[in-house]
């Protein structure tokens, strides 16, 4: 982190004065926070909130020294989850005053002018969209790396009535795109905005009368796909997200499961880091998926199809012990059984 106090006055913007940044953090990732922390100024947000969610170090006090009153930290005390760290950071934002809110991992880190290009086109978008139910997201080429690919906008989103992202309508294409003829390849380039069903918190970008339409996200769901959730609302009630593929955030560290670790998903649930994470991953996923599901019966097959695979996978690699944590994840997730589970302490 820059210590040269100059910059602070760079958070101030008269198009941008009234956003605020939330963030949450936990563990010894100051070294990752820092390096989104320096971007900031650069980007007019006037203030961040940082949730510490039992960070490892003396979040309030590095980073006050540092930034001043621009920095407003929550103390949870120990580390919540993402959902209720988020929640407890938005609610946080607005009862300062925000009137825009950006949220960002820890370890997101925007590039150029993301939040003015983010700005520009939630303003374009809320022509035709009315605020409280709409959001823009900055493009993370890993998170969005199939997209990045060139693969189709179509397949940005999952389908209706996939198991834990799993579809057997997809399965010819899997196939066929992991030939050298079938392999993605961008054409013309990314479009401006991509339509998204759902999206992650980090780079998601929204006016706070949002919240006031969708609620906060759900804090039983602890850890992963809490976002999914939150940000389903907005397109259940025919509100619109756009992911804004000009505003770019880097991710600085890799996702436990993602493509960049592991060459498919099955692979990335059995052998990431970390049974607690594969646990809620799976569980809130599999429940989300519930509730969007349309159609019983393509959903069983599904269902039937992916535990097949997904034990064939287990003994394949030897993670039988792992795939026992999915199943007991999956039993969860389909009787809705969320909150913290005791036995997967975050």
């Amino acid at each position: 982190m820059s210590n040269d106090k100059t910059v602070l006055s760079q958070w101030y913007s008269p198009i941008q004065a009234d956003v605020f940044c939330v963030t949450v953090t936990y563990g010894d990732r100051r070294h990752l926070l820092a390096k989104v922390l320096d971007r900031l100024p650069a980007q007019s947000v006037r203030k961040v909130v940082v949730v510490d969610n039992g960070a490892k170090w003396a979040v309030r006090a590095d980073l006050v020294e540092i930034y001043g009153d621009l920095v407003d930290v929550v103390e949870m005390g120990a580390n919540t989850g993402s959902a209720k760290g988020f929640s407890t950071g938005i609610q946080r934002a607005l009862d300062l005053g925000a009137e825009y809110v950006w949220l960002l991992d820890d370890d997101n880190r925007p590039r150029g002018d993301t939040l003015q290009k983010l700005h520009d086109a939630y303003s374009e978008a809320q022509t035709s969209t009315p605020r409280d139910r709409l959001a823009v997201l900055a493009f993370r080429p890993e998170h969005h790396a199939d997209l990045a690919m060139g693969v189709a906008t179509h397949r940005s989103s999952p389908r209706t009535n996939s198991f834990n992202g799993f579809h057997v309508v997809d399965i010819p294409y899997k196939i066929w795109r992991r030939t050298p003829w079938g392999k993605p390849q961008i054409r013309g380039g990314l479009p401006t905005t991509v339509s998204m069903e759902q999206a992650p918190y980090g780079g998601l970008f929204f006016h706070r009368d949002l919240i006031h339409t969708i609620g906060l996200p759900n804090i039983n769901f602890v850890l992963y796909a809490d976002d999914s959730e939150f940000t389903y609302r907005i397109t259940k009630k025919n509100g619109k997200i756009l992911l804004v593929t000009t505003a770019v955030i880097e991710d600085i560290e890799s996702c436990w499961n993602g493509t960049a670790r592991f060459s498919n998903g099955f692979f990335g649930i059995l052998k990431g880091v970390g049974n607690f994470r594969a646990y809620y991953c799976v569980r809130n996923t599999v429940y989300f998926e519930t509730i969007k599901m349309k159609n019983g019966f393509i959903f069983w097959v599904n269902r039937v199809v992916y535990m097949v695979l997904l034990i064939l996978f287990s003994i394949a690699i030897g993670k039988k012990a792992r795939y026992r944590v999915l199943r007991e994840a999956i039993n969860d997730g389909l009787s809705g059984r969320l909150g913290l589970n005791k036995e997967f302490p975050l």
